[in-house]
């Protein structure tokens, strides 16, 4: 365990650890359905983890970034779909409305964070707004008392069963050299009318997390939905909450490398061919050795960016490090481990088949490898 760690942070991670290892036969079954059953989603927000970056006065955990962290890891190594969803509601949702909500947004918005009814989702993505998210087209026009919104969102995680949204979209129009001009960002409850929510997409992996289309036709929303300052939630919300999403997304990147090692190394002893365990083939064993190496070092990068941010300093560089270098490590090791199963790997009966179809949307989500490769490249300043 990471030794910036407290005891308070290791004691939530050990109790979220027991309860996704306690969820068995029913992982797997859930994949197959294609949804997290409400049941556990409830039980996670008893344990407090939808709620942990909540503030205490708000009736929060309060918990650090190196606690949400070791969450993550814990939920991803075993279900990364689960790890997605919490990631989303108590990672960009949570810390938007933290950083920015009125006292008002903070009372109506943070129960419905934390008490387990729901996961809330985050509305970026566009058809043609991906890496490029500055160039949404998303609108939004004032209309006495209130904000109607029109536009479609993309691979939006747990839309159909998020109690509410954060929606980026423009007022007014982008402006030469300021693309972002006007993008303002919105509290939007999942039943206001003219929000429709798409059929859950087919994905390659992470079979149980929701991934839908959200469509805004002419929803109404109050002018006090506005979350920060009008105009400004491409850098108070989207940028700033990526940042901090970058510490999430290589916590479950971390997670599924770890979940691939020991289910690797498990394999490895039980599995005899040539009359001895394959952990004995010292190929094999180089494999687990450098598995075990590189997890280590993808540790200190994640966890150095989440301590940094927990210090209140800049953490922009060591985040995009630690995405980047995590997901690829988590790409190597799942590819490895289920090298290592050999054709039993390939089977679905096996939990490495998921993790290597789960590890691929780390290396795309919260910004591409090649874009985190382009904002270490910025702060370096190249």
């Amino acid at each position: 365990m990471f030794p910036f760690a407290g005891p308070d942070e290791r004691d939530l991670a050990a109790g979220v650890a027991a309860f996704v290892n306690d969820l068995g036969d029913r992982i797997p079954a859930a994949e197959n359905e294609g949804t997290i059953p409400s049941d556990v989603i409830r039980s996670l927000g008893e344990l407090g983890v939808l709620g942990m970056n909540v503030p205490e006065r708000d009736g929060g955990l309060g918990a650090s970034a190196v606690a949400f962290a070791l969450v993550l890891e814990e939920l991803a190594a075993v279900w990364p779909s689960l790890a997605v969803g919490v990631s989303v509601n108590s990672g960009i949702v949570c810390s938007s409305i933290v950083r920015l909500g009125t006292s008002d947004q903070r009372g109506a918005f943070f129960p419905m964070l934390s008490d387990g009814r729901g996961l809330a989702g985050f509305c970026l993505t566009e058809p043609t707004a991906g890496s490029d998210a500055a160039s949404l087209r998303a609108a939004a026009r004032r209309d006495g008392d209130c904000w109607v919104i029109d536009g479609t969102k993309l691979f939006v995680t747990s839309a159909r069963y998020a109690p509410f949204f954060i929606v980026l979209a423009r007022i007014g129009k982008a402006e030469l050299g300021r693309p972002h001009a006007g993008i303002t960002a919105f509290l939007v409850p999942a039943g206001t009318p003219g929000v429709t929510i798409g059929t859950p997409e087919r994905k390659l992996g992470l079979q149980a997390s929701e991934t839908s289309t959200v469509t805004f036709d002419g929803a109404r929303v109050p002018l006090a939905s506005v979350l920060g300052a009008e105009g400004r939630g491409f850098s108070e919300v989207a940028m700033a909450g990526l940042d901090s999403g970058r510490i999430g997304i290589a916590a479950q990147a971390l997670g599924i490398a770890r979940g691939a090692l020991s289910l690797a190394t498990a394999y490895a002893q039980e599995r005899k061919q040539f009359g001895r365990p394959i952990a004995k083939f010292q190929a094999v064993q180089f494999r687990l050795a450098d598995m075990a190496t590189e997890i280590e070092a993808g540790r200190a990068l994640l966890y150095k960016a989440a301590w940094l941010k927990d210090q209140g300093r800049d953490f922009a560089l060591a985040a995009a490090q630690a995405k980047l270098y995590t997901g690829e490590l988590s790409n190597r090791a799942a590819n490895w481990a289920l090298q290592i199963h050999g054709g039993y790997g390939y089977m679905d009966e096996y939990a490495i088949s998921r993790l290597y179809r789960d590890q691929k949307i780390l290396e795309i989500g919260e910004g591409t490898n090649e874009v985190q490769r382009m904002v270490i490249a910025r702060q370096l300043g190249l």
